[in-house]
């Protein structure tokens, strides 16, 4: 009798270890999917904060830079004019002045929040940014824009995003690439958008000086930004290519 007694309590011991086991384990399992998608979050929120932070900068110092100068350059043909001399060619020049400040501010502000967001829907803007940056260079351009209706797949924060990713590799295509050929292509199921953008120029390397490296930066936090996925493919001196996946947030 004692014995089978004995031999129940260590049946229940070991129950009970095997239950304590299970329970330390599930805890642990807990704690390190917790702990991933604090990294995660983290890794998110640091993206975004990187990305503001970088407009703010950028933005900064267009300002002071660009728009500064041009007003204090303003000021100056302005302060040598008085009702007895109105000199026309001082005249001119500070209407020039004016007119290239009021550019200024436009592409200032545009890089605030795209102005072509306001007067056009996401398709029409892209195919208006593309024809306006590449109508000035010899870069042929091949885009399968008008077989999807990207723009009722996002929200207005969301289209912005992806305004400006795509202006980013059509500048940064434009400015470094040598390429004489970009293809813009897109594509989307349920749930994601998938864009797929291709040159053949020179590529890129570890080596990348400032610029190219703020580019792809940028292109990025953008991307992260909109819990995205990005590949960029480029075998030395053979293209770049960038692979973008983008959840979809319906915009209607």
């Amino acid at each position: 009798m004692y014995k089978e007694r004995e031999e129940t309590y260590i049946i229940i011991l070991i129950i009970g270890l095997g239950l304590f086991v299970i329970l330390i384990l599930f805890i642990y399992l807990i704690y390190k999917q917790y702990q991933k998608n604090r990294i995660l979050f983290l890794e998110k929120l640091n993206a975004e904060y990187l990305g503001r932070g970088e407009e703010r900068r950028r933005i900064s110092k267009d300002l002071h830079d660009e728009f500064g100068a041009l007003l204090s350059t303003t000021k100056m043909y302005l302060s040598t004019l008085n009702k007895d001399n109105l000199n026309s060619d001082t005249l001119e020049k500070t209407i020039t002045a004016v007119s290239e400040g009021l550019n200024t501010l436009h592409k200032i502000t545009n890089d605030i929040y795209p102005s072509a967001l306001n007067k056009n829907n996401l398709n029409n803007a892209i195919k208006d940014m593309i024809y306006e940056n590449f109508s000035r260079v010899e870069i042929k351009t091949t885009t399968n824009i008008d077989d999807i209706e990207i723009d009722s797949l996002f929200d207005q924060k969301s289209k912005a995003q992806i305004y400006w990713i795509l202006k980013e590799i059509i500048i940064n295509t434009i400015k470094h690439s040598t390429s004489d050929k970009l293809d813009i292509n897109f594509a989307h199921n349920k749930n994601h958008l998938f864009i797929r953008t291709k040159d053949e120029g020179v590529g890129i390397s570890v080596d990348l000086d400032s610029s190219k490296r703020n580019g792809i930066t940028n292109i990025t936090n953008r991307v992260e930004i909109l819990n995205g996925i990005i590949e960029i493919i480029s075998p030395k001196g053979k293209g770049l290519e960038y692979l973008i996946k983008i959840p979809i947030s319906d915009g209607k």
